[in-house]
């Protein structure tokens, strides 16, 4: 019977896409759907009712076709990717505002007598004041791709579709963060250096950026890890 369930995937993804992602997916729900048989065969079925329960539950296969050939699976309407990618280039702009703001108190200090530490100090606050919008709008945009709408009876495909979803969003969100990581590192950086001309020490905050963001990339892992069991 198992030879029969791989005949049967075999024929539904004929018109598949030819990649690697296809053939993946091909393995891992044949798989599940023999597990599934031999788990109701050994509960009492019979083999015809088990595999006919099976096929039944496997859904329309053809709904996954566009995901094994596109990399990106979260859509968004023309509307909201102008929307996004305005936010984004406003965030950008304004974290270099930021930086602006924090030298240049550094050189009103000198130029007009000001007290150093304190001039710095007040740039330091006002720039990160300055950050909070920015994170906040880049935080936003990284959500802005709609929750995954469950039907009220799910099959495999629509498990499996739900699963992609999820996976795809969390990666759209790490890669939003690892952006903004490394534009607030380069920010800090060049704001440190050229307030301090300690350049043979600066290099450690990169170091320091390297380390959140794996960080990052960890907790969401473990996250990820978390909704799976």
């Amino acid at each position: 019977m198992d030879e029969r369930i791989r005949q049967y995937f075999n024929t539904i993804f004929a018109e598949a896409p030819k990649t690697r992602r296809a053939l993946d997916l091909k393995q891992e729900m044949m798989q599940s759907a023999i597990d599934k048989y031999n788990d109701m065969v050994a509960d009492g079925y019979s083999e015809e009712d088990a595999y006919q329960n099976v096929i039944n539950s496997i859904g329309d296969v053809t709904e996954l076709f566009p995901e094994v050939e596109e990399k990106n699976l979260l859509v968004l309407s023309e509307k909201d990717r102008k929307k996004k990618a305005m936010m984004t280039a406003c965030a950008v702009g304004c974290y270099i505002f930021a930086g602006a703001i924090f030298l240049a108190c550094g050189m009103l200090s000198d130029s007009m007598g000001f007290d150093e530490d304190i001039m710095m100090a007040y740039g330091f606050v006002l720039a990160v004041i300055i950050c909070i919008p920015p994170t906040v709008m880049l935080v936003y945009a990284a959500n802005m791709y709609p929750d995954y709408t469950k039907r009220e009876k799910q099959d495999m495909v629509d498990r499996i579709k739900e699963v992609n979803y999820h996976n795809n969003k969390e990666r759209a969100v790490l890669k939003t963060i690892n952006s903004l990581i490394w534009i607030v590192t380069l920010i800090i950086y060049f704001a440190i250096s050229f307030s301090t001309y300690a350049w043979h020490v600066t290099w450690i905050i990169f170091l320091i950026a390297a380390c959140a963001r794996k960080i990052v990339q960890l907790v969401t892992e473990l996250k990820t890890e978390e909704k799976h069991l």
